[in-house]
């Protein structure tokens, strides 16, 4: 059987998940931090992009992390960064409502990357119960944009429910209108909505949704799809522990793309978004 190039060429990927205790219920498994970084090691992984999750019951609070369960989340992200030997690169968290005002979480988000050394910011519009061109978002995408973070949207506009198009590709668009100086990521390919992302200017990434396209229409079309978006656009991303690494080369492998078209979607548009020095 031939080795595969996606599994050989040096990655990094732009979305995964620690996850520190078992959530049976969910679709995360258990992914400590050592976890992690075997997968890491198993497949040419260089950098992961760590995303916070977003639900306080998904990750064990002590006490007196309860009143602040968004600084705790971030104290959390700090702190499996600097045990990761710098090959982790974690997100900021956010949370907006009663006890979280937009400018509460803008100064959270500003301690984040100030004080804990943060490198992004992950909204969640789907858990915040807040479209992601909601106007409380504002104070929060300002202060990114002065901290020059680079902002990444979970867009899977697919749950049942009122607020099901919260995260739509569409609504991201508006916002990257409003705040062209930041660097916008659409996770998840902008999930059952992903042709709206075609003529968007933001980054997207892979992860999840190329599965599914791949397995509704075929690799063929996924690629296809890929290439309009334009491949400099295109982030490779997992969800790890969600869904394993095998998978994505099962289908990328079937791609025609060509060595440095690879390295690109691998590694060289992370790298820029990341700072990293280029390879």
């Amino acid at each position: 059987m031939p080795e595969s190039r996606w599994h050989e060429v040096t990655k990094v990927d732009f979305h995964a998940h620690v996850v520190l205790h078992e959530r049976p219920e969910s679709d995360l498994q258990l992914n400590r931090p050592e976890d992690m970084l075997a997968a890491m090691d198993a497949h040419n992984v260089e950098r992961a992009v760590i995303l916070p999750i977003n639900w306080s019951e998904y990750f064990p609070l002590m006490a007196d992390e309860r009143a602040d369960w968004l600084a705790a989340n971030n104290n959390r992200q700090a702190s499996l960064a600097a045990a990761s030997g710098g090959r982790f690169v974690a997100y900021a968290d956010l949370a907006l409502g009663d006890v979280y005002s937009p400018q509460r979480a803008a100064a959270e988000l500003r301690r984040a990357a100030k004080e804990l050394g943060l490198r992004g910011l992950k909204i969640h519009p789907t858990d915040l119960g807040i479209p992601a061109d909601d106007l409380r978002l504002v104070p929060v995408v300002r202060q990114a944009a002065d901290l020059s973070l680079p902002v990444i949207v979970h867009s899977y506009p697919s749950d049942s429910g009122p607020s099901f198009d919260y995260s739509a590709p569409q609504r991201i668009a508006r916002m990257a209108v409003v705040f062209p100086d930041v660097t916008w990521i659409v996770a998840h390919l902008g999930g059952v909505r992903f042709m709206d992302v075609i003529p968007l200017e933001t980054y997207v990434d892979i992860s999840g949704m190329l599965l599914a396209v791949c397995d509704l229409y075929g690799v063929a079309f996924a690629e296809r799809l890929l290439r309009r978006i334009g491949l400099e656009r295109v982030l490779f991303g997992t969800d790890y522990p969600v869904f394993p690494y095998e998978r994505y080369y099962e289908v990328l492998d079937q791609m025609r793309f060509n060595e440095e078209e690879i390295e690109q979607i691998a590694y060289r548009n992370a790298a820029g978004i990341l700072g990293l020095v280029q390879k």
